[in-house]
């Protein structure tokens, strides 16, 4: 028989089985130490309880806790998985500009800030919308009651959340000075690295105030 070349694949030797009797069984210490030899040799084995064996429950019920999760029934598809990962990139990026992300209220209800985002982009953008005066069919879409003001208010929290989160996706120059620079809050400085970014979201008072004011109306 001639001897296996030194790059030739060698099989590993196969995992040995073991089927201890119900009198071996009740001691598995004792058993363990007994196939110990054969086992150490292969680094690997199998163990096949009694076939009539049933393992007894193996939690203390009187010490056992756990926290549940709440999975809402209505989050379930994959848009709602959608609409929290855009949430989560609006407060990161928010947060990175040292500014933590308020959800504003609209006419009493919390602003449903992925779908105004879609309806404004399916619309054409920000400027084309601005440019049309398509915020009272904005506000529609999202279900609000024509008449009331409520489009100027989308146009607002659109433009202090979402538009320089939209600008920065687009990878848009927000050094220039431009439109865009003015709504980010960006300082003219001769010196580029010393622009100060001040994102201006609403503060807990302006939120207040924009509450009643939706109230009012």
């Amino acid at each position: 028989m001639s001897q296996p070349r030194q790059d030739e694949f060698m099989p590993p030797p196969e995992c040995p089985v073991f089927e201890p009797s119900w009198e071996e069984f009740r001691d598995p210490y004792a058993f363990i130490n007994k196939i110990r030899p054969i086992a150490e040799k292969t680094g690997i084995c199998k163990v096949r309880p009694p076939p009539d064996w049933q393992p007894p429950f193996a939690c203390d019920v009187d010490k056992l806790h756990f926290v549940p999760r709440i999975q809402r029934l209505n989050e379930l598809e994959a848009q709602t998985r959608v609409k929290l990962n855009f949430l989560d990139q609006i407060a990161k990026f928010w947060d990175l500009q040292g500014c933590t992300l308020k959800i504003p209220h609209v006419e009493r209800r919390i602003l449903d800030l992925y779908k105004l985002n879609k309806l404004v982009a399916d619309e054409g953008g920000f400027d084309l919308v601005c440019q049309d005066r398509r915020w009272t069919k904005i506000a529609i879409q999202m279900g609000f009651t024509p008449g009331k003001a409520i489009g100027s208010h989308l146009r607002g929290h659109y433009e202090r959340i979402l538009y320089p989160y939209n600008l920065f996706q687009s990878g848009a120059n927000l050094l220039a000075p431009d439109p865009a620079s003015k709504l980010m809050g960006l300082e003219a400085d001769p010196d580029p690295e010393k622009c100060v970014q001040k994102p201006f979201l609403l503060t807990e008072h302006e939120d207040k105030d924009h509450q009643q004011l939706d109230q009012v109306l």
